[in-house]
């Protein structure tokens, strides 16, 4: 029997073990640690898709009456508070940023590394992130270290950003609020591919 014909157009990319939703990416650059004080400085998101894909950057920038800013947060972000205060919005407009970004995908779960920092700065901004995004967070931070407690990821390997990016070798600019969301999904999208079953 002759094997079928080829088709023209590229296999799509296989999808990500049991994902069947996109989740949304998201990190956060801060003037400081606690949310109580510092101000929310930078959001950045993306979405994952099922398929692998990073898609739909978006990177907001919040204005504020006044920064009470930690001198080694700011070393760390390199912020320049002057150009960022000319190009912030207010934090009502980053949070209805955010509300429609939801939207267009459903509510969906949001991704983060170490996210409960993310966290913390984010639901001053958005009180209802419960009903714009779906309970429950992912994290890869964690999911790293259950794949270190399987054996799948090398114990060797560490849980920083830094570390798994390496390790997958991802390249990106780190505490880019933008950029850190980006590597955190194609972190997550590496982790996925190596609990994917043999058949799938």
């Amino acid at each position: 029997m002759a094997p079928p014909p080829s088709s023209p157009f590229p296999d799509p990319p296989p999808r990500l073990a049991g994902l069947t939703q996109p989740i949304v990416f998201l990190d956060t650059e801060t003037g400081g640690r606690d949310p109580r004080r510092h101000p929310l400085l930078t959001v950045g998101l993306v979405t994952l898709t099922p398929a692998g894909e990073v898609t739909r950057p978006l990177h907001l920038r919040v204005r504020h009456d006044s920064y009470d800013v930690e001198a080694e947060a700011m070393a760390v972000n390199g912020i320049d508070l002057t150009a960022h205060h000319a190009q912030a919005q207010p934090p009502e407009a980053v949070a209805d940023a955010i509300r429609a970004y939801a939207a267009e995908e459903g509510r969906v779960m949001l991704g983060g590394h170490n996210f409960a920092f993310d966290l913390g700065f984010l639901r001053p901004l958005l009180p209802d992130l419960g009903t714009v995004f779906r309970r429950g967070q992912v994290d890869t931070k964690i999911t790293a270290q259950f794949l270190i407690h399987t054996g799948l990821l090398p114990r060797k390997v560490g849980t920083s950003l830094d570390d798994l990016a390496a390790h997958f070798g991802i390249t990106y600019q780190a505490h880019d609020a933008l950029e850190d969301a980006r590597a955190t999904a194609e972190v997550y999208a590496a982790c996925l591919r190596l609990v994917r079953s043999p058949q799938d």
